[in-house]
């Protein structure tokens, strides 16, 4: 939180500081405040739950936002895998990320553990951001039904489904031509089924919803490697790597 030239450093964060970087007040780091601005920041005062910095100047994000937004829109997986996809997306700049629970997911619960397991995506996602330096905090979305997530595209966007099936195009004959060239911005909206895949009614009617099927290669990938196999297909032909 930054204000009146201060900033309080809370939390994890705190911890982090302090017991892992081992700061002392005096010292110098560099905070973000996750709308887009980070600090260099001088400790004044450091408690057991918080840290109070003065803010000496607003400097350029370490690390650049990715032009195009891309959100995925991941079918859960086993508590661990999903952390997982969770952490390495948001390294490799995801604008949002879209939990979807489908007819072959193993992911079960009532609301209450739906909303506990965002909470815990949410402060993954929000570590690997500060980690690697982004500006941005992306958006973990409250956990949706498949029929209802594939709905909520806005027009423009470029829908992909990421597929097994062995009669969908190639990645590589298919994105050159869906994805524009890296000075232009576009909204590309990823969708990745669960360990045991998605029915024949599922993908037909993603893809009725707009979505174009992609084979990302030829082999079979595990399921919390093929998101990430996804975004650095679609990055790459972005040049965002």
């Amino acid at each position: 939180m930054v204000a009146g030239g201060k900033a309080a450093i809370v939390g994890p964060e705190a911890h982090h500081v302090r017991t892992v970087l081992r700061l002392k007040p005096g010292d110098r780091l560099i905070g973000c405040d996750g709308l887009g601005s980070d600090y260099l920041l001088r400790i004044e005062r450091s408690g057991p739950d918080a840290l109070v910095c003065e803010v000496l100047s607003i400097m350029q994000p370490q690390s650049p936002e990715c032009r195009s937004r891309i959100v995925l829109m991941q079918c859960c997986l086993s508590s661990g895998k999903m952390e997982q996809v969770v952490d390495r997306a948001i390294q490799l700049g995801v604008s949002g990320i879209v939990p979807i629970v489908s007819e072959k997911s193993k992911f079960r619960g009532d609301e209450k553990q739906f909303n506990r397991k965002v909470e815990r995506w949410r402060r993954i996602a929000r570590s690997s951001a500060l980690q690697c330096g982004r500006a941005h905090f992306p958006v973990i979305e409250p956990i949706s039904p498949l029929m209802h997530a594939i709905k909520t595209p806005i027009d423009n966007a470029v829908r992909l489904l990421f597929t097994t099936d062995t009669k969908a195009r190639s990645a590589r004959q298919v994105l050159p031509g869906l994805l524009s060239s890296p000075s232009e911005r576009q909204v590309v909206y990823l969708l990745i089924g669960p360990e045991a895949g998605l029915s024949p009614v599922e993908r037909k009617t993603i893809i009725e919803h707009g979505f174009t099927a992609v084979m990302a290669g030829r082999r079979i990938l595990r399921a919390e490697m093929a998101p990430i196999v996804a975004l650095a297909l679609v990055l790459y032909h972005l040049g965002e790597l």
